[in-house]
C-alpha cells in the first residue's frame, strides 16, 4: 500500500468520524470531539510523510515547521500524555533524519534541529493548555460543583435525548429523585458545612451503586436524579431499593442521621416532555414520603 494511499485511509476515517451536523473544523478544534486513536494514527502517518517529503526536497524547500500541525492535533485530543510524547519523538526522529540527509554546516543544522524542537515543544504546550482551559470549562458549565454530579441543566439535556430515541425507536426507560429525609435538620444544628459533606457522602453512594450507562445529577439542594436507560420496572425496583439501603449505611458511617426517599417512574412509553416524565417520578417520590423515611415507591407509566 502506498503512502498516499494509507493517508487518504486515515484521513477519510477522520472525515467520516466527524459526520455529524457541526462541520469537521469545528469538531478538530474541540478536544474529544474525534477519536483519540484516529486522530493520534493519522497524525503519526503525517508526520512520516513529512519527513519523507522533507528528504526528497533537501535544502531548497524546508518542510520541518510543518510538524507542528500534527503535533497540536495529537496533544489537543489525546487523554494520556503516552501518546503526545510518543508523537514528540516520532518528530524529533524524523527531524534529525532529515537534517543527516540534508548536509547542511554542523552550526547551521545544530540551529536549524534545535529551531525545529522548539516549535514541537511549543505547540504542544499551547495546545495541552487549550485541551485543560476546555475541559474545565465544560467541567463547570455542566457538572454540580459540589458533588461533581451533572448539573439540572446537563442532565435536561441528556434526557431530552432518551427521550427523542424513544421516540424514534422505542424501548423503556426509568427515571428516579431522591430527596433525603432530614437534611433541612442537619443544615440547621450542624451547619452548612456537614449538610455539603453529606450531599458528596451521597453522591458517592449513587455513583457506587448505580451502572456506567446511568446517568446521575444533582438537581438542586437535596434533591437528586437518575436516568436509567432500558431499565424495566422489576430491575427500576431492585436498584431503588438497593440504593435506600446503600445510602442509609452510608450515613450512618459518616454520623449523619439521614436516609432517603426514592420516587422512581418506568416509562414504556415516551411521556409528552422531560418536565411530565420528572413530574411523574416526583409523584412517586412524595408517596414514598408520606409513607415513612427511607421508602422508595416504584410505579409503571
Amino acid at each position: 500500500m502506498s503512502l498516499v494511499t494509507l493517508l487518504s485511509l486515515h484521513f477519510n476515517a477522520l472525515l467520516r468520524d466527524s459526520a455529524m451536523p457541526r462541520s469537521f473544523t469545528s469538531r478538530f478544534a474541540t478536544p474529544g470531539e474525534l477519536s483519540e486513536s484516529t486522530v493520534f494514527v493519522a497524525s503519526a502517518t503525517l508526520i512520516l510523510a513529512i519527513c519523507l517529503m522533507d528528504v526528497e526536497t533537501g535544502n531548497d524547500i524546508r518542510l520541518r515547521i510543518l510538524y507542528v500541525f500534527p503535533l497540536a492535533a495529537i496533544a489537543l485530543h489525546s487523554k494520556k500524555m503516552q501518546r503526545v510524547f510518543l508523537g514528540f519523538f516520532l518528530a524529533v526522529a524524523c527531524q534529525i533524519c532529515s537534517l543527516l540527509k540534508s548536509h547542511l554546516h554542523v552550526t547551521g543544522g545544530i540551529i536549524d534541529g534545535l529551531t525545529g524542537i522548539g516549535a514541537s515543544l511549543l505547540v504542544i504546550v499551547l495546545a495541552r493548555t487549550a485541551r485543560k482551559h476546555y475541559l474545565e470549562t465544560l467541567m463547570l458549565a455542566t457538572r454540580d460543583p459540589l458533588t461533581g454530579l451533572h448539573n439540572r441543566h446537563s442532565f435536561e439535556l441528556i434526557a431530552d435525548l432518551e427521550l427523542t430515541k424513544q421516540r424514534r425507536y422505542g424501548g423503556v426507560f426509568s427515571l428516579a429523585v431522591i430527596d433525603l429525609d432530614g437534611f433541612k435538620s442537619l443544615n440547621d444544628s450542624r451547619g452548612h458545612n456537614q449538610g455539603d459533606r453529606a450531599l458528596n457522602v451521597l453522591a458517592d453512594a449513587l455513583l457506587c451503586n448505580t451502572r456506567d450507562s446511568d446517568s446521575i445529577a444533582r438537581m438542586g439542594g437535596d434533591e437528586f436524579a437518575i436516568l436509567l436507560p432500558m431499565a424495566l420496572l422489576p430491575e427500576s425496583i431492585e436498584l431503588c431499593e438497593r440504593l435506600c439501603v446503600a445510602i442509609a449505611s452510608r450515613m450512618t458511617d459518616a454520623g449523619f442521621t439521614i436516609t432517603a426517599s426514592i420516587g422512581c417512574a418506568t416509562f414504556e412509553t415516551a411521556p409528552r416532555s422531560l418536565d411530565d416524565a420528572l413530574q411523574k417520578a416526583d409523584e412517586a417520590m412524595y408517596a414514598a414520603k408520606s409513607r415513612g423515611k427511607g421508602v422508595t415507591v416504584t410505579m409503571s407509566v
